[in-house]
């Protein structure tokens, strides 16, 4: 991720979709989810945020390894 030239690799547009799609519909789309499944109090709230939680390492080696919008898994 340090390698990448510019912070903002993909642009601001994407960028700021991307962020909006793992930050708010992630969580949003679990919430409704893990209501629908049953998940109540202290495991629902869990849930939320782990969906809410940056991603790690790992997706980022593999859309290196395939070369696959690195651009966008190093800015967000």
């Amino acid at each position: 991720m340090a390698l990448q030239p510019k912070i903002i690799a993909c642009g601001q547009r994407v960028a700021t979709f991307s962020m909006a799609v793992r930050f708010l519909t992630g969580p949003a789309v679990m919430a409704a989810t893990s209501m629908a499944i049953g998940l109540r109090g202290v495991l629902l709230h869990v849930a939320i945020v782990e969906a809410a939680l940056p991603q790690g390492i790992v997706p980022f080696v593999f859309a290196k390894e395939y070369n696959a919008r690195v651009d966008i898994l190093s800015t967000v």
